[in-house]
């Protein structure tokens, strides 16, 4: 089967949905009134409040809202098979998160630009308010702690990567002073900067290769501590800087690279067509994935249902988008009827993407999806394996110390070995197939492997290389010969997705010797995806903390004064850099797809309120309460199944005793909140039924 029909039928339905049901909600459901003043003319501080063109506007929540999940939640969940995903990303974006995004930037519009958490107290009262605060407070750093830790994975030890992403910032702060310090926030002076600020960033691309060969490309070979450390301070700036300075004019300008890219993606499909060579549906068991006869490790936990839905996350829906729709986007809506295209169009676009990311994961070969997708423990010292091959690292204990020589102080720790100690003492030993490949290429020469060993990457590896390890591939060592990166063991979905963009590209005419180009093209698209999230997120995080340390001191509410502002960014920052730097994508995706669905269930139950209580027709509210249904229900069967399937075993491990408390607490908190604001919905849901009846 190819990609083109399933690309052709997504085109379709997601036109015909804008067309007709996002008319039908705007004019019957909401009665979008474009003379009503917004609060961005009503309250125009010049820092928070800032009328905004509706095409600005849109760059900017797309490329908020667009972050790590409809990229990598589709590719995560693409272990399932192809069509589970392909289903719920299409319907659940149609009649789930479009409509969820349009209902709360509308509401928020017309309650001042308040926030998510602020009209729950509002509608549902103090004691649903304060519950609602809290839930969303943990949502917001969990998700943005989900949301770093895939660019972190992308970004680590590519020079190529950090130097075009980090030119991104420079560039935006150049573009906002121009804009609104040149030419006065004009029309001409927003395409100008627009269209200096893309060739800008495509210049980088094309030199970040000469850059990352160049001896300056050495220094920025970073870890994942230091990246961490570098988008915890990048989303600290970001997020204290007034938002047409830094913020808005780096997300209109991602959100360029980004529909640019997406499209030219749409295009790749369908004039390559490649072949969807992952099954329909893959069959899930305890031993892993199985694969038309083959088995595979799982790339994340779980059955496939209910699964496969919190694990695709943002795709189909997102609660993260509330914030945003209650955050900076409300307070810069020009006219009521831009709600229309920037709450409903952007969330289509967003499933979009999440289609296009499932579509060139599902063409990888299984075997190097899971292989990239996946980190399996490998032996030191090779061991009979279940098909009766021997397999692991070293082919025997002499090998081993005959290598010793070659090893560097690197090469030891990654092998858990001390100095001057005895090599063979690691022949029990199991490590991490990516630490054996970040092994220094003169180790993995002195073990036989066809590496060279004066080369910085292992990029040489062959099929057979593979397979000594105990892991299978089939066009991957080709892959990372032709993109010049280590690929296999790149857990978080980034990876992959990138090689299956760059294969696409590169299938186009003329393009098959640029696939290195359009693999770190793809990095740095993903890579901006996420940034773009990360820095709205802790702004909008920051207000949701004022808010909340505002009823008590006062002063700290003041969203425009410096201190406070700085205070609430540092401690989000904080927050979500301790679960990157201390979790995997294994235990944070799933705890930020159920926080996420969660908090899209707080919003859909405070939008069904609104419509029960402003609509023409209290049937109305069935937009909303259906998708609440559905999403409620699987989100908290997948929650409650984490928590004792995973989380409380880990945490009578003494090893992962501190990471499963945590977890599990989390995941109980926010449960415990989110079935109490339910609770308390369906009795004010009764209350507004009761008294829409009697009138």
């Amino acid at each position: 089967m190819h990609a083109l029909w399933f690309m052709l039928l997504a085109l379709a339905v997601l036109a015909i949905a804008y067309r007709y049901y996002s008319a039908f909600l705007a004019a019957r459901v909401l009665a979008l009134d474009p003379g009503r003043q917004t609060p961005a003319h009503l309250r125009n501080d010049g820092q928070n409040y800032h009328p905004t063109h509706r095409w600005v506007l849109f760059g900017h929540h797309f490329a908020a809202i667009t972050g790590a999940g409809p990229l990598v939640g589709p590719v995560l969940a693409a272990q399932f098979g192809f069509l589970p995903g392909y289903i719920w990303i299409l319907f659940g974006v149609v009649l789930g998160g479009a409509v969820h995004d349009l209902v709360i930037l509308t509401a928020s519009v017309r309650r001042g630009g308040r926030s998510l958490a602020e009209i729950a107290r509002e509608e549902l009262g103090p004691g649903v308010g304060r519950v609602a605060a809290a839930a969303i407070l943990f949502i917001v750093v969990i998700a943005l702690a989900g949301l770093g830790r895939v660019v972190v994975g992308a970004l680590a030890e590519s020079a190529w990567g950090v130097f075009t992403i980090g030119m991104s910032i420079p560039i935006a702060l150049a573009m906002g002073l121009y804009i609104y310090k040149v030419r006065g926030g004009s029309v001409k002076g927003v395409r100008e900067a627009t269209v200096v600020g893309v060739v800008l960033m495509l210049l980088c691309v094309v030199f970040g290769k000469q850059v990352q060969d160049s001896s300056f490309g050495a220094f920025l070979k970073l870890d994942e501590v230091t990246i961490t450390l570098l988008i915890a301070a990048y989303g600290f700036v970001a997020s204290v800087l007034p938002v047409w300075m830094l913020l808005c004019p780096r997300d209109y300008l991602s959100s360029y690279m980004k529909i640019g890219t997406i499209l030219l993606l749409v295009a790749g499909i369908m004039i390559v067509n490649p072949l969807i060579e992952m099954p329909l549906l893959n069959s899930v068991g305890p031993g892993g994935i199985g694969v038309e006869g083959e088995v595979f490790p799982a790339v994340v936990r779980g059955s496939l249902f209910p699964f496969v839905f919190i694990t695709i996350a943002c795709g189909a829906i997102s609660g993260f988008h509330a914030l945003i729709a209650s955050g900076t986007t409300p307070k810069m809506i020009d006219r009521e009827s831009d709600c229309r295209p920037i709450g409903y169009g952007a969330m289509l676009m967003e499933g979009l993407v999440g289609i296009t990311a499932l579509l060139a994961a599902t063409a990888l070969p299984p075997a190097d999806y899971f292989a990239i997708n996946t980190d399996p423990k490998i032996a030191v010292v090779a061991r009979v394996g279940a098909d009766g091959q021997a397999q692991g690292l070293a082919r025997s204990v002499e090998e081993l110390r005959a290598a010793g020589s070659a090893l560097t102080a690197e090469d030891r720790k990654r092998l858990a070995s001390g100095p001057g100690e005895d090599l063979g003492a690691a022949a029990g030993r199991e490590i991490a197939l990516s630490s054996a490949l970040r092994l220094s290429n003169g180790a993995l020469a002195a073990l036989g492997y066809h590496v060279a060993a004066d080369e910085a990457h292992a990029t040489e590896l062959s099929t057979g290389d593979f397979a000594r390890m105990g892991v299978r591939v089939e066009d991957l060592p080709t892959l990372a010969d032709a993109t010049d990166e280590v690929i296999a063991a790149r857990t978080g979905g980034a990876v992959s997705l990138a090689v299956g963009m760059a294969r696409v590209f590169s299938g186009l005419p003329g393009m098959r010797a640029l696939l290195d180009y359009w693999y770190h093209f793809a990095i740095m698209f993903e890579a901006l995806f996420i940034l773009t999230t990360i820095d709205t997120g802790t702004r909008v995080g920051r207000f949701l903390l004022q808010e909340a340390l505002g009823r008590r001191w006062p002063r700290l509410g003041d969203t425009s004064w410096p201190p406070a502002a700085m205070l609430a960014s540092g401690l989000l920052v904080v927050a979500w850099s301790y679960f990157i730097l201390n979790g995997s994508i294994a235990t944070i995706w799933p705890m930020f797809g159920i926080a996420n669905q969660l908090l899209a269930s707080v919003a859909l139950a405070v939008g069904t309120t609104i419509l029960l209580k402003e609509s023409r027709r209290p049937v109305y509210a069935w937009v909303t309460l259906g998708p609440l249904i559905f999403v409620a229900g699987t989100t908290i069967t997948a929650g409650l199944r984490s928590l004792f399937e995973f989380y409380v075993p880990m945490a009578l491990v003494p090893e992962t005793m501190t990471k499963g408390l945590v977890n599990a607490t989390v995941t109980a908190t926010l449960l415990a909140c989110v079935l109490a604001i339910l609770v308390m919905s369906a009795r004010r849901w009764r209350l507004l039924l009761a008294q829409r009846g009697g009138a």
